[in-house]
């Protein structure tokens, strides 16, 4: 009798100091704890669930929380009952942003039944929500799954079925060859550029023969393509014929042959290589001279420096694959052409050369002139260079693709790069990242200052958790030292964070970039900066399978913004596995 009033008068206490902090008088707090407890001493688990079917959400949670302080623990089945509930309902909303929103929470989950919210996404008529159900079929490897991406081929939107299929390729699914080659035929001779890489990916006897036809196809746009996926993907039963075409005429062949060559290390094409390595087409000389260093020949090296000298912006940026290149890249810094001097810091940068750090920065950090950064490819195809563009955001709204989007891609892969200067080097750079708020690149920035985890690296995130007028990066570097198990307030800096910021719409996303061979974009949905850090803050605390954390998911869930229940649900829904 003694323990059954102890427990009374536990949860008597508990409902008085949560009524009083919700602000009632203490008295009247007291009185509506007693009701409370008296009133409904028991909880129907299955009233839970119907409040949710209604969608009632905030009275579900409210009655699970009374149901698990009656059972003085968190009933597991439950929790994933209302998580999978709540994405389900997401996933058949009729607005595209909630729909979102789930199968990014689905993604969270990470559990196979998840399976019927991504086949609601691949139902839906928006293409957008189509790339983001398929993009999260491919992280799962089930008959369900690769069911799902053969249905995809069916949509009536061109990039949701060629993503699918490149999915099916990477699987090498039974059907892939067929439903690929079908779609091919379907779409008009130029297009047929887009369907080598698939075929080579495959690899199978039958996907190598489509690749064989397509290098002999008559447009020379989808014979390149074709030599150069042959090439990336070391289809060396291929070799002869590419070597064949070695000697044809035509430029554009010549250098995606000299690559190919160069990639699959064929000794027997050296004096053809020769030849070409004195062409008066310069990418075609290029390509033949970087093949002829493939193939250990190191006189190819000086002439490619000569070239690069010379300003050729492509030789500049093959360089950067050439240790012992540094003294000329060096020079090439401190040309007047913003070309000239930006591939030649890239190369630096991929040489691990510290001498590059003040032009990368230059590179890193975006000023009034909202400098963006894409790629400038060869007539062939195998060469690139970079080039800047002026008015990003600008160009972005005007333009076919988003550049903007693309730019910090970009700058988040050289940053990355960064990494591997000396630590004191890379030290500075974040310095000077932090201390022009590029917050932007603060995502990634704490993210390699936690992968390199030395005690300066520790220090200067511990310094970024008091930055005067910067809540964003001090929270990220609070995130960071509370993952690596620092001691200090990290973890209640998180939960104040979490608290302050639930009634507001977080969860939001960066504009989609296609699939790019340079770096690595699939229609991923890839949240903003404050929607990553809320995500990440709640999969920190959701990690350590505490009930204070389940706690915490709940409160989001029952009084946060709406559309950020979604992927509160995923979150809990991986808490608890």
């Amino acid at each position: 009798m003694g323990a059954e009033f102890s427990v009374f008068y536990t949860r008597i206490v508990y409902f008085s100091c949560k009524g009083y902090n919700q602000g009632m008088g203490l008295s009247q707090a007291f009185l509506a704890s007693v009701m409370l407890l008296t009133a409904e001493p028991d909880v129907s688990r299955y009233h839970i669930n119907y409040l949710m079917q209604r969608k009632k959400i905030s009275e579900a949670v409210n009655l699970y929380e009374k149901y698990h302080f009656n059972l003085g623990r968190h009933d597991f089945e439950i929790l994933q009952q209302l998580g999978m509930i709540l994405l389900q309902e997401g996933a058949e909303s009729e607005d595209s942003e909630r729909q979102l929103l789930s199968i990014f929470g689905s993604t969270i989950a990470g559990i196979s039944s998840s399976l019927n919210i991504f086949e609601a996404g691949i139902l839906s008529p928006r293409p957008e929500t189509q790339l983001a159900a398929i993009h999260a079929l491919a992280r799962l490897q089930d008959d369900k799954s690769e069911e799902l991406l053969n249905r995809a081929m069916a949509s009536e939107y061109l990039p949701v079925r060629m993503e699918a299929a490149y999915f099916l390729a990477t699987r090498k699914a039974r059907t892939a060859v067929g439903q690929i080659e079908a779609l091919m035929h379907r779409l008009p001779p130029q297009m047929r550029f887009f369907f080598p890489e698939f075929f080579a990916l495959i690899g199978t006897n039958e996907a190598i023969l489509v690749l064989r036809s397509l290098i002999d196809d008559p447009q020379m746009h989808v014979k390149v393509e074709a030599i150069l996926s042959a090439a990336h993907y070391q289809r060396d039963d291929l070799l002869p014929v590419i070597r064949a075409l070695l000697t044809h005429s035509h430029p554009q062949q010549q250098e995606a042959c000299c690559f190919a060559i160069g990639m699959l290390k064929d000794s027997k094409s050296l004096p053809q290589l020769k030849k070409l390595a004195t062409s008066s087409f310069p990418h075609v000389q290029i390509a033949a001279l970087c093949a002829l260093h493939h193939l250990g020949d190191q006189t190819a090296q000086k002439s490619i420096e000569t070239m690069a000298s010379l300003e050729n912006l492509f030789a500049i940026n093959q360089l950067g694959n050439m240790p012992g290149s540094e003294e000329i890249l060096i020079q090439l810094l401190n040309s007047s052409s913003e070309r000239v001097w930006l591939n030649a810091a890239v190369s630096l940068l991929k040489l691990h050369d510290p001498r590059c750090k003040d032009a990368v920065l230059s590179i890193l950090l975006r000023d009034r002139r909202d400098l963006g950064i894409e790629p400038h490819r060869s007539v062939g195809n195998s060469l690139m260079s970079w080039r800047l563009v002026p008015l990003a955001k600008q160009k972005s709204v005007e333009g076919l693709y988003d550049l903007h989007a693309l730019s910090l891609s970009i700058r988040e892969h050289f940053l990355s790069e960064c990494l591997e200067l000396p630590e004191q080097q890379f030290l500075s750079i974040a310095k000077t990242i932090f201390q022009s708020r590029q917050i932007e690149l603060v995502p990634q920035l704490v993210t390699l200052l936690e992968n390199l985890g030395t005690q300066d690296a520790i220090s200067l995130l511990q310094a970024q958790t008091s930055a005067a007028g910067a809540p964003l990066t001090r929270t990220y570097c609070s995130l960071a030292l509370y993952r690596m198990n620092k001691t200090g307030p990290y973890e209640e800096q998180l939960k104040e964070w979490i608290r302050s910021s639930q009634g507001k719409e977080l969860i939001r996303f960066r504009p989609v970039i296609t699939r790019q061979k340079y770096i690595e974009s699939r229609y991923e949905l890839t949240p903003e900066e404050n929607s990553r850090l809320l995500v990440e803050a709640y999969s920190a605390l959701a990690e350590r399978h505490e009930s204070e954390s389940i706690n915490l998911l709940l409160e989001g869930i029952r009084s946060g913004h709406e559309k950020n229940r979604y992927v509160l649900a995923g979150l809990l829904l991986h808490s608890i596995q």
